[in-house]
């Protein structure tokens, strides 16, 4: 029996089409439903790490970053209130895959639900994807939405 499920956002078509999906099982099953999405400074960050001695102030990185992550937040939230799902909601900030896998734990999440980005064979094998990692890791069930 699913009683909790954990769907993640990135604020694209695919997450979005995800948050739908996991609305039906969730309303079927009576399940809680913990929308996540995490924000991993270190691609923004990057050129001003390599200079460590020229590190300007990056609260303003920050603050973007952190309004990006509000506004994909919410639009997943809207879409899931107008589906009759009150989520709950985690922000978190760390390497994606990891960031799910524990907070799926953490939570005793029954399902994970994410969308596919559907990158190619060759970007995939450069960069990885965030669904095939935690597909791979999880501890419990995960579906993958196209």
């Amino acid at each position: 029996m699913i009683k909790r499920i954990l769907v993640c956002t990135d604020g694209s078509e695919c997450a979005k089409r995800a948050a739908l999906t996991a609305a039906e099982i969730a309303s079927r099953f009576t399940a809680e439903v913990i929308l996540i999405n995490v924000s991993n400074p270190a691609p923004a960050m990057g050129p001003y790490l390599m200079a460590a001695e020229a590190i300007p102030d990056i609260s303003g990185i920050q603050q973007a970053l952190l309004e990006a992550q509000q506004a994909i937040i919410e639009g997943a939230r809207a879409d899931l209130e107008s589906s009759g799902i009150e989520p709950r909601v985690r922000v978190e900030t760390g390497q994606p895959v990891f960031e799910v896998v524990r907070v799926a734990e953490e939570e005793n999440a029954d399902l994970i639900v994410l969308g596919s980005r559907g990158m190619g064979g060759f970007q995939r094998l450069l960069m990885g994807s965030v669904s095939d990692g935690v597909l791979h890791h999880a501890h419990c069930p995960v579906l993958i939405v196209r």
